[in-house]
Parts: C-alpha cells; sequence; structure tokens
C-alpha cells in the first residue's frame, strides 16, 4: 500500500521576525527655516490662547495676536499619532490623536492634530499656516494649523545629546540618550533609565506601543532618541516606533 510522504523536510519551522520601523537619525543640524522660523512664533504666557486676527473663536478666555498667522516649515519628528488632551474653551476637554512634533534650523514645536489617519510620516518635511498657539503648562502647542505642503522623505531626523537632566530649553527637541532601564514600564508605558553619570530620564512609550507589550526589562541598555515632551511636570522622550530605540543589551 502506497505510505504518504513525511512533508516535515519541505519547510524549515521558520524563525520569529521582529517588526523593526527603522528611522534615519543625524547629528547634523538642519541649515533650513520657512518664511517664519519656529523658534520666531509668538510666545504666549502660561496658559494664555492666542489666535490670528478674524479667526478668534466665541471664548472670553482667549485673545489675538498680530503676529498670527505665521508660515513654517519643519521635519516631523515623530509618527503623528501621539494623543493628547488639553483644555479647550470655558475647560472644556479636548481631545487630538494625531499631534506631533516639527523642528527646522531654530527650534521645535509640539502641533496638535485632530485626525485619526497620519497623512504624513516621521522625516517628511512639512509647511505650514499657524492660526493658533496656546501654551498649556509651560508647553508651547500649535493649535490652529493648516498643513498646504509636504514633501515625502524619510529625511534623517536631527537630534542633540543633552549634557544633563532635561529642562524647558529641550520641550519639542528631540534627544539621544544612552543608559540602563532602572525602573519597571507603568501601566501608561513610561519607564526611566539612567546614564553612566548617574543621570535619570522619563521616557514615554506610545499607547500603541504599550497596547503591543513593547517593553525593556530592567538591566536592559538602551539608545533612545526622541523629541521631548513636558506633560505633568515631566520632560519625557517621546517614543511612537520601536526604530527610535536601539538596544545595546537585554536584562536577561
Amino acid at each position: 500500500h502506497l505510505v504518504p510522504d513525511d512533508p516535515s523536510g519541505w519547510y524549515d519551522g521558520g524563525a520569529p521576525l521582529e517588526v523593526t520601523e527603522a528611522l534615519a537619525f543625524t547629528d547634523v543640524p538642519y541649515d533650513f527655516t520657512g518664511p517664519s522660523p519656529i523658534a520666531d512664533l509668538p510666545a504666549p504666557q502660561p496658559f494664555e490662547v492666542l489666535f490670528e486676527p478674524g479667526d478668534l473663536p466665541q471664548c472670553p478666555d482667549w485673545a489675538t495676536t498680530p503676529e498670527l498667522p505665521r508660515e513654517i516649515s519643519g521635519i516631523v519628528t515623530i509618527f503623528p499619532r501621539l494623543y493628547y488632551k488639553t483644555d479647550g474653551c470655558d475647560g472644556d476637554e479636548e481631545k487630538y490623536y494625531e499631534s506631533y512634533f516639527v523642528q527646522d534650523a531654530t527650534g521645535g514645536v509640539f502641533v496638535l492634530g485632530d485626525s485619526k489617519v497620519a497623512h504624513f510620516d516621521a522625516g517628511d518635511r512639512v509647511e505650514m499656516t499657524v492660526r493658533g498657539i496656546a501654551n498649556r503648562f509651560d508647553l508651547a502647542m500649535v493649535t490652529v494649523h493648516d498643513v498646504t505642503t509636504i514633501q515625502r522623505g524619510p529625511e534623517p531626523i536631527y537630534y542633540e545629546i543633552p549634557d544633563d537632566s532635561l529642562g524647558v530649553s529641550d520641550i519639542a527637541l528631540v534627544r539621544r540618550v544612552e543608559g540602563e532601564v532602572v525602573t519597571v514600564k507603568d501601566t501608561f508605558g513610561a519607564f526611566q533609565l539612567e546614564t553612566d553619570d548617574g543621570t535619570r530620564f522619563d521616557v514615554a512609550l506610545d499607547v500603541d506601543l504599550n497596547r503591543r507589550g513593547i517593553d525593556y526589562p530592567v538591566g536592559s541598555r538602551i539608545i533612545v532618541t526622541g523629541p521631548v515632551l513636558y506633560s505633568f511636570s515631566v520632560f519625557s522622550i517621546v517614543v511612537m516606533q520601536i526604530g527610535q530605540v536601539e538596544v545595546i543589551s537585554t536584562g536577561d
């Protein structure tokens, strides 16, 4: 009688693969700005919200400024999927699902986005008209804008290595740190790493990465690169893609 062939030799078991989400970084500073450098955007006072004249919503605590609108250009420095919740008019809660950072030769800025679909990617260059800007707990943010041009990249994302712990001057700029993970990731995806000189840095994983179970155990040595967000009195390096993290060694 016929004996069926053993199929085990027809293929191998394969190997587990991890999505890399590769990103290009550079330590060469940007050499461009838009018509208005990002550093020249109006600087609202704490809790102040400013709009261009003629574009002011009906809100008693908001104001206009002749310094808006402004045309800026910058490299998108994270995948535009950052969830951010802030106060709207009369204290109403507003949620933004597509927030991101842009940076040019003069600085960076946080941009609120309210779409759940990303229209561009990290490393793309965008031009936008800024029509509203606010300051929430010392975090300056573009609240109203129109993206006018998207130049597909990806272009390398410029980073600097901080000399000390993060502060106000680091907000919205890309920083790179290398160190050992010293705390267990909390339920929100936040953990700390410590550099060789004993400085601790906060890292915040995106909610999607956290949901996927991405984790860096205590004792792991990693390099993290990303823009700095100031929220709840903490300066954190934001990680939206695992390509922002290079694992040097695990904590096993």
